[in-house]
């Protein structure tokens, strides 16, 4: 097995990309969902399911520099604390993020239409579950496959759609079967120089539904996922970093009893 695609964003709610590599900190990928747009109103980080406009926006975030495109206006700098702090809500969590000085906020604020501000966060306080996810091309695989033969579905099934740490090539190897991926649970992924513990599935929410690039609603994934014992749509895995490292794209990866 081989990882196919790494993925970050460093915006939270944003284009999620691919890299060509990824440093795993014992907190989660070093650089994903760095930084927040929050409402202070309503002391809610802004989600991607809640605000797909988002999905138009492409971030990067290289030798501390941030860098947004807006729909062709580009805002860059480099990000200066502020001391300031915005206590929010993060699906029921309560976290802290510090706001952000720089054209950020304003820029934002103006695509949006409505007053956000910028706030640097802690690696892993704005991921829904654990800081790793995972999906794999067999379950991906099947459910295109799926998706090509519902009348609706034009678009192609594109794996930025469920925004995974890792997509794992598993052609040709034990876990090719779509599914076979959750006998990883309570196991170890062995990925270049790191090591993830898999915790379990990942619930989705409608944000599967929106195309990656534009934030339109073009597909209805959603109601083909499977089903959690709670009847929750489930897809991927999750987990969290034991070993931190650094992962390349086309790195060999193997499962191993936890250490």
């Amino acid at each position: 097995m081989r990882v196919r695609r790494i993925g970050v964003t460093p915006i939270k709610g944003t284009r999620h990309q691919a890299r060509a590599e990824i440093e795993l900190a014992p907190t989660g990928p070093v650089g994903d969902r760095v930084f927040g747009l929050v409402d202070l109103e309503r002391r809610q980080v802004l989600r991607t399911v809640a605000t797909g406009s988002l999905l138009a926006v492409a971030a990067s975030w290289q030798h501390g520099r941030l860098t947004v495109d807006l729909g062709g206006t580009e805002v860059t700098g480099l990000p200066r604390a502020t001391g300031a702090t915005a206590g929010v809500d993060y699906w029921g969590r309560q976290i802290t993020g510090e706001i952000v000085d720089g054209p950020w906020s304003a820029a934002f604020s103006e695509y949006l239409n409505r007053p956000v501000v910028l706030t640097a966060n802690r690696v892993g306080d704005i991921v829904y579950g654990d800081s790793v996810s995972i999906i794999t091309t067999g379950s991906l695989t099947a459910l295109r496959l799926g998706a090509e033969s519902h009348p609706s579905a034009q678009p192609a099934v594109d794996s930025a759609r469920f925004r995974a740490t890792f997509v794992i090539d598993t052609a040709g190897s034990r876990y090719a079967e779509p599914g076979t991926e959750r006998s990883w649970i309570g196991q170890d992924l062995i990925l270049g120089s790191a090591r993830v513990h898999v915790t379990g599935v990942i619930v989705r929410c409608a944000v599967v539904d929106l195309n990656p690039l534009t934030g339109q609603r073009d597909l209805r994934l959603l109601s083909r996922l499977p089903r959690n014992a709670a009847g929750e749509p489930v897809f991927g895995l999750q987990g969290e970093v034991v070993q931190p490292g650094r992962v390349y794209s086309e790195e060999m990866v193997t499962v191993r009893q936890p250490s």
